[in-house]
């Protein structure tokens, strides 16, 4: 699938649901108004919930991307388009690809760096173990009861 392909799903999936600019920044169970220059009709007949039901930005292209019936307490549902597709998209069009390479090479680095390192000596401390043998099991005096 190509970038283009991958971008025509999305948007068509926004026009399937009626999404705007202020659902996309809205919050899940509030009021948006889809046409706030409207003056023959009232806010409050204009109104209407936002098209998503989740807050973060992923979760809610999950719920536009997702594959069948959206179900929240699922973390990775199947989506419409494949992951590797939607990463070559993001890393085409959404990101500024030299502040990832960065970071990742930063990650890299700290990764090898972690594992070149010398072992760590143990510090002393207070002995922690606990002998049971020597530990009563019945406080005093009713050690003839049981």
């Amino acid at each position: 699938m190509t970038d283009d392909e991958v971008e025509k799903i999305i948007w068509d999936e926004f026009q399937k649901r009626d999404v705007i600019y202020l659902d996309m920044i809205g919050l899940p169970n509030c009021g948006v108004d889809p046409d706030p220059e409207d003056n023959m009709t009232t806010k409050q007949q204009r109104i209407r919930s936002n098209r998503f039901s989740e807050i973060m930005g992923s979760q809610r292209m999950k719920e536009l991307l997702c594959a069948g019936e959206y179900n929240p307490g699922e973390d990775c549902p199947p989506l419409k388009i494949s992951f590797q597709d939607l990463f070559r998209f993001w890393w085409n069009r959404c990101v500024v690809q030299e502040y990832v390479v960065d970071e990742v090479l930063e990650d890299l680095f700290d990764y090898f760096t972690a594992l070149m390192a010398p072992p760590e000596k143990k510090e002393e401390g207070m002995d922690m173990t606990i002998d049971f043998d020597k530990m009563p099991l019945f406080p005093p005096g009713l050690e003839q009861a049981a």
